[in-house]
């Protein structure tokens, strides 16, 4: 078996006489030893790559209809697998989800453990007008039941936070829920999940609609609309949310959460770190089982600036002894963090 460090092939995506091909050479960091975890079906592999011809052939090769549907709806494997339905709606190849429609695919069929997400929610994370209306006549579901797993979304979340006003606009005139709640890890609210992204317009047809600022955060991984703001350094989201009553001390996830205030100090984001605080924010608010402060979090990513600016406003306690909380914080400062002395912070 060839390491798991090893780059990739360049037959690897062609070979598919086994019936399975390593999903490598779009991410090469899924090459594994096990090659049951990261693996496509000849057809998922061909939706992917949009070749209609192969996908066709695929089709039509299976010896009754009951055959090929079930060659049409073999299910993803592994963490990030997805049905050929899927793979082609993700990758916008319009011929071959018809194709695939024409032969009976599964529209609500789920993705693999860590997306989730039917062909209809790829399709509006992705915003595919033309595909959008060929599931919707498909008979796709524009409001879902609450979405569980790992990082799902509702169709309106997805087309929210990918930017799609259009589709959004459309879903909430189909009857979407604006306010379906967020799935329970790393899940965001269709309002969360525009704000993160920083799609103002879409932020504002969904206020329109009555979407709620103060939305809890998904229990794991998650973000009030007001935590995100502040986070990603949106002052005029910040303001906007604030004039909508979003509430300052929001507690935040119970894993790899915060207060607005404590990811404003980890998104390293003075200014708004002191609009917090000037807005009522308690300085010593705490976030997590281990009770970590705003001071913490300025401190564990080396922003000396804020951790002064949070003392003067009346924050107590250790300095040192935190962590990153925010997952895409972590991301970004990994190995390029050099935390200052703790003694030249409070001098």
């Amino acid at each position: 078996m060839r390491s798991p460090n090893a780059a990739p092939q360049p037959d690897e995506l062609d070979d598919i006489s086994t019936g399975y091909a390593l999903d490598a050479v779009f991410d090469p960091s899924l090459v594994t030893d096990d090659v049951d975890e990261y693996c496509w079906t000849p057809l998922q592999l061909a939706a992917r790559t949009g070749d209609l011809l192969e996908v066709n052939r695929i089709i039509s090769s299976a010896p009754n209809y009951g055959e090929a549907q079930a060659t049409v709806n073999a299910p993803p494997t592994g963490y990030y697998g997805q049905t050929a339905l899927q793979a082609a709606c993700m990758r916008g190849h319009t011929d071959v989800v018809r194709a695939l429609l024409n032969a009976g695919a599964d529209i609500h069929a789920a993705g693999g453990n860590n997306s989730y997400r039917n062909a209809f929610e790829v399709a509006c994370s992705v915003g595919n007008r033309e595909i959008f209306d060929m599931l919707l006549a498909a008979g796709a579901d524009v409001s879902p039941a609450t979405i569980t797993r790992y990082g799902g979304r509702t169709p309106l979340q997805a087309a929210a936070e990918g930017g799609h006003r259009e589709l959004a606009s459309r879903l909430i005139e189909l009857g979407a829920n604006v306010n379906a709640p967020a799935s329970t890890s790393s899940g965001l609210t269709a309002l969360q999940a525009a704000v993160w992204r920083q799609h103002h317009d879409i932020v504002r047809i969904l206020l329109e609609h009555g979407a709620n600022v103060n939305a809890p955060p998904a229990r794991y991984k998650g973000l009030t609309a007001l935590q995100a703001a502040a986070l990603v350094g949106d002052m005029n989201m910040v303001d906007l949310l604030l004039d909508q009553d979003a509430d300052i001390n929001a507690p935040g996830s119970q894993l790899n959460g915060g207060t607005a205030l404590h990811a404003a100090a980890a998104g390293g984001h003075v200014e708004i770190v002191e609009k917090l605080l000037k807005r009522g924010h308690n300085p010593n608010a705490t976030a997590g089982w281990a009770k970590q402060t705003p001071v913490q979090s300025a401190f564990v990513v080396g922003r000396s600036d804020i951790v002064d600016v949070l003392i003067q406003a009346g924050a107590t306690g250790p300095v040192a002894g935190g962590k990153i909380l925010f997952t895409t914080v972590k991301r970004q400062t990994r190995n390029t963090i050099n935390k200052p002395d703790e003694t030249s912070l409070t001098s």
